[in-house]
């Protein structure tokens, strides 16, 4: 299965890489698709990067995301999936934070998932769910950035949890 999906972000380049590179273990607090997040701790640190990957709590179950490439310079890293559903034997997503302008940038998700004989018959059912969430996600990552503030969805989450 794959998956691609860009977002146009009106904000320069550096404002956005330091959302989606620098905090990334911090995707927990502005995205809906991920209650908590916090540092993989057992992962190693690539040149550049805050953190070698992040542990998120989702409706998917607890995953570790690893980065397995990172490019401070090239603006794009990919990291690594476990964790998810067993028919998903691998899962891999790939994001480009592009300029797109003097104060834009088009930040690209590509993920890539293999999946096992089951997964052929589930994974049209995951493959809706998870369009659905790369969508809430990359327009929660644009109310972020543009505006200062989570969106209305992660605001009402973060509200039933307390």
């Amino acid at each position: 299965m794959q998956f691609q999906k860009t977002q146009r972000i009106n904000a320069n380049i550096d404002e956005v890489w330091e959302v989606v590179a620098h905090q990334f273990a911090d995707v927990g607090k502005w995205s809906s698709a991920v209650q908590s997040s916090g540092p993989n701790l057992e992962a190693s640190i690539p040149d550049g990067a805050e953190v070698g990957g992040r542990v998120c709590a989702t409706d998917f179950g607890d995953l570790k995301e690893t980065f397995t490439h990172y490019d401070e310079a090239g603006k794009t890293f990919t990291f690594e999936v476990t964790g998810m559903p067993s028919f998903i034997t691998l899962a891999r997503n790939r994001v480009v934070a592009a300029p797109a302008g003097a104060n834009a940038t088009d930040v690209s998700l590509n993920i890539s998932m293999e999946t096992n004989a089951i997964g052929k018959v589930m994974g049209p059912m995951f493959a809706i769910k998870l369009k659905s969430t790369l969508n809430s996600f990359l327009d929660e990552l644009k109310v972020y950035i543009e505006d200062g503030e989570v969106s209305s969805r992660k605001q009402k989450q973060l509200a039933k949890a307390s």
